[in-house]
């Protein structure tokens, strides 16, 4: 059965007998769990509510949308910081296992104090306002590679449209180079589902490839400062008005970084899953042909039922209870965004996607101080690109034999391939 595809009560009820028996099995990057992860965590979230697991050095995970929130308010007790105070070289973060050859993901592993004085620095820089005025250059990234195989009649709506159009984006809003945007996107995409085993050849160029991507922003990052440039993200970063002065260069490389990592990564994801949905889906998607205006709240919902980045990691801080779970300091937690956004309790009829679902509080951005800064950028491409497609290519055909999900759903959801077919159109630019 195809994995985006609902499954039915009957696997839901043998999940969690599964689950019942085989708690401490529980891998959110295990082959089991990237076979049906809805199926997954929903067999969790309508049984105990969380599982304890030995995977990665042990973890539990929360699958209901009040618990996840309860921990997602309660930075003090559910730490996101790359370190806890006092446990020098403790590993924590918001990913579970941690990548052992990265460092620290900016503000999104920050608690306050520190937090605060970064986020009140950046808020300003990345309002619906402050990012409208990148419309235009969306608009024309996407027209651009639209333009590159419309007369065709056939593309890979990923390799071709949903990776290159973030990856240019986020580089060009930031100010860098977009020419070798394939060397960002490939290891960006790559990491969230290749297996964590350091000693595989893969795995060593995975990890060139990083390299390679952080280089490029600290070179970028030493030309500003020799010779500034205006207008741009990471302008705007390097001279972020703060009373303490401003940011140093490691804390704007961790910031373009996070940017860099965020644009291209989960953009992608989304609009692969929602691209898939259009197909499998024709009502939905003459739905939105017949009335464009319904595209805001079909973004909303796309990104509700195919939760871009499933889940993010906490450290216990200190004694806390949710639910009917204690939890001591040092303790790993996982956060498993997309079940809050299919728990029934706050949803109905969750298990359906409703393209006009209104209200939609979903946590697809997060949730709680770490809510995503960079919301208002992605849904403005997610919108761009999805009305581009139903303008320009409004009868697109999935070839889904040849579709290819990630392998690993544990952290991002999300497409490697996807091959259509369309009635060929005309470039908008000659």
């Amino acid at each position: 059965m195809d994995r985006g595809a609902l499954r039915g009560a009957d696997a839901t009820d043998l999940a969690l007998e599964n689950l019942m028996t085989e708690q401490q099995a529980f891998d959110h990057h295990s082959a089991e769990h990237a076979a049906d992860p809805v199926c997954a965590y929903r067999a969790i979230r309508q049984g105990p509510g969380s599982v304890r697991t030995d995977a990665h050095g042990g973890y539990t995970v929360l699958t209901r949308y009040e618990d996840i929130a309860a921990a997602a308010s309660d930075h003090s007790a559910f730490s996101s910081a790359f370190e806890l105070p006092g446990d020098e070289g403790y590993g924590g973060g918001i990913t579970l296992p941690r990548n052992p050859d990265s460092g620290r993901t900016s503000l999104a592993e920050m608690d306050p104090p520190e937090w605060r004085r970064y986020r009140r620095m950046l808020n300003p820089i990345f309002t619906p306002g402050a990012v409208s005025r990148f419309s235009p250059r969306i608009q024309a990234i996407t027209d651009e590679a639209i333009d590159r195989f419309v007369t065709k009649g056939s593309c890979d709506l990923v390799l071709d449209l949903v990776s290159p159009v973030p990856a240019i984006v986020t580089l060009e809003v930031l100010g860098m180079d977009t020419s070798e945007w394939e060397r960002y996107a490939v290891p960006l995409h790559t990491s969230v589902y290749i297996p964590r085993d350091v000693r595989t050849p893969a795995w060593q160029e995975l990890q060139d490839g990083f390299r390679w991507i952080f280089q490029q922003i600290r070179d970028e990052i030493a030309r500003r400062r020799a010779e500034p440039k205006e207008g741009d993200l990471l302008a705007a970063i390097m001279n972020a008005d703060d009373p303490e002065g401003p940011l140093d260069d490691a804390l704007v490389f961790e910031t373009a970084y996070t940017i860099v990592a965020a644009g291209v990564e989960t953009t992608t994801s989304l609009l692969s899953s929602a691209l898939w949905h259009l197909d499998r889906f024709p009502q939905d998607r003459q739905r939105l042909l017949d009335d464009p205006s319904l595209l805001d709240a079909a973004c909303e919902e796309f990104l509700r039922y195919y939760t871009p980045e499933q889940a993010g990691a906490r450290t216990v801080a200190q004694h806390a209870e949710i639910g009917d779970e204690s939890f001591e300091r040092g303790e790993r937690v996982l956060l498993a965004w997309s079940s809050a956004n299919r728990d029934e309790a706050q949803f109905p009829d969750a298990d359906r996607f409703v393209l006009d679902r209104r209200p939609n509080r979903h946590m697809s951005f997060g949730y709680g101080i770490h809510r995503c800064l960079g919301s208002h950028l992605a849904r403005q491409e997610i919108k761009i690109v999805l009305g581009e497609v139903l303008r320009r290519l409004p009868d697109y055909a999935i070839d889904r034999q040849r579709t290819e999900l990630y392998p690993d759903l544990g952290l991002m959801y999300g497409y490697k391939h996807m091959p259509a077919t369309f009635t060929p159109g005309e470039r908008k630019k000659a």
